[in-house]
């Protein structure tokens, strides 16, 4: 029973994908490609986003805390 639920809601959300992105129409080997690419894509972004936003978050609040507030610069913990 539960897993049927679990299996027609990835299938609901899998048909949702198909269908805003235009999926549906390709070639199923075209599909695999285009999937691939999608997943590469999204997996550096999230690579990145772990790596770098932090620093930059850091210099943001810096920025912030020294220009924009007029903190003194050691009191923002850079």
């Amino acid at each position: 029973m539960v897993f049927k639920r679990v299996k027609n809601f990835i299938s609901y959300w899998y048909l949702q994908y198909l269908l805003a992105t235009s999926v549906y129409m390709l070639e199923p080997l075209e599909r695999r490609v285009f999937n691939c690419l999608l997943i590469i894509v999204l997996a550096m972004f999230m690579y990145t986003s772990y790596v770098f936003l932090p620093g930059h978050a850091r210099m943001l609040i810096y920025f912030i805390n020294t220009y924009i507030l007029g903190g003194n610069p050691s009191e923002a913990g850079v």
